[in-house]
């Protein structure tokens, strides 16, 4: 007799590292689709200028770095299935803000506090969670896993959020991402979970000996706000459609697939410091040609090799990152407060010298850091 396809789907979420892939999935999903636009969506749609863009995401690393210290307290007090369930209605009003921005623009500086307040949550829980359930010996696989599951949400993510914004607008986008997002907690509530507990001691997070990872979690912070803020506003600029934008983005996703299977392999079986050296000098140099591409042809080249570039860096890199914490408390504290502390460096530096594709120098500059991990 066939069982009920509910079974089917108790039994692949009855371990907890497979109800968390899905969770990661519906909520990569979610952000595939929309992440790449809201800048452009503040910058093109809103008409705000660099200097205000600057500010936005000024105040949302502010708060990231200040609320990771309680978000660690409400973290160990909650398990990782309630704090998805709290963060998912904190996101959708995250949307909701954004699109009645357009109508009320006093609401400018309350949409990046309140997505502060929500990633502070949500991302230290998540890095907590992985490191509790993978496996050290398998870790390179198993943030391959990770890797994989999210592309392949991102192959249609841009695609199906560039056909929306082209047929409809940003008001069906954001509910469609929002609709995503709640049924992200879902799966989590389908395994055995384990509530796993955290001595936090908010001493440790300076010591003295994680200054050379904080030099290179600050390295990362840095990168990240321009390849998720000013890269896509650039690409935008010479593409000139969001279809075309999302279009790209999923062409570089498949080539990301393919290449995270190769790094995922060599994560295991080789020196993860040297392999992080060889990607963190490779993202910099590609990070300082992007300064120089004028053509579509010359985009689309750079934008492939940028995809190869990032999980080059960032795949040993995380893996290292995970084998370092053993699973401390204030070592991922840490890592929020340097990553946040990297983002307004840069985001100053871009305000100061008031080009977008200054960000691009800075960025390989910053790249270059995560040799100190």
């Amino acid at each position: 007799m066939m069982s009920h396809p509910l079974y089917y789907v108790r039994f692949l979420l009855s371990k907890e590292l497979n109800a968390f892939y899905v969770s990661i999935v519906l909520r990569a999903l979610a952000f595939s689709m929309v992440g790449i636009f809201v800048p452009l969506y503040l910058y093109k749609e809103l008409g705000y200028g660099l200097d205000y863009i600057v500010y936005f995401y000024l105040i949302y690393s502010v708060l990231f770095g200040i609320l990771s210290f309680p978000s660690a307290w409400i973290v160990d007090k909650l398990s990782f299935r309630y704090i998805v369930l709290i963060c998912s209605p904190v996101y959708i009003l995250y949307f909701v803000l954004l699109h009645f921005l357009k109508f009320n623009p006093g609401l400018f500086f309350i949409v990046p506090v309140v997505l502060g307040i929500v990633d502070a949550l949500f991302w230290l829980a998540f890095h907590f969670e992985f490191s509790g359930i993978s496996d050290h010996d398998t870790r390179g696989k198993e943030i391959g896993n990770w890797y994989h599951f999210s592309l392949f949400a991102g192959l249609v993510g841009p695609l199906m959020g560039g056909s929306i914004l082209l047929f409809s607008g940003f008001s069906l986008l954001f509910l469609l991402v929002g609709i995503l997002l709640f049924g992200s907690a879902i799966p989590m509530f389908f395994c055995n979970h384990k509530n796993r507990r955290y001595d936090v001691d908010f001493k440790k997070v300076f010591k003295k000996r994680y200054v050379r990872d904080g030099l290179a979690f600050l390295g990362q912070g840095g990168v990240l706000v321009v390849a998720v803020v000013f890269w896509p506003i650039f690409v935008y600029g010479i593409l000139g459609g969001y279809l075309k934008l999302g279009s790209l983005a999923t062409i570089a996703g498949i080539i990301g697939i393919l290449f995270t299977f190769v790094m995922s392999k060599l994560s295991d079986k080789y020196d993860r410091r040297k392999l992080i050296r060889i990607g963190a000098v490779f993202r910099a140099v590609i990070w300082w040609v992007r300064i120089f591409v004028q053509t579509t042809f010359q985009l689309v080249g750079i934008y492939m090799l940028a995809i190869v570039a990032s999980i080059a860096a960032n795949l040993p890199f995380i893996a290292l990152t995970y084998d370092k914490s053993k699973n401390r408390t204030e070592y991922f504290i840490m890592r929020e407060v340097y990553m946040s502390i990297g983002r307004v460096l840069i985001l100053i530096l871009i305000l100061i010298t008031g080009k977008l594709i200054h960000g691009f120098f800075f960025a390989g500059l910053f790249s270059l850091f995560s040799m100190f991990l």
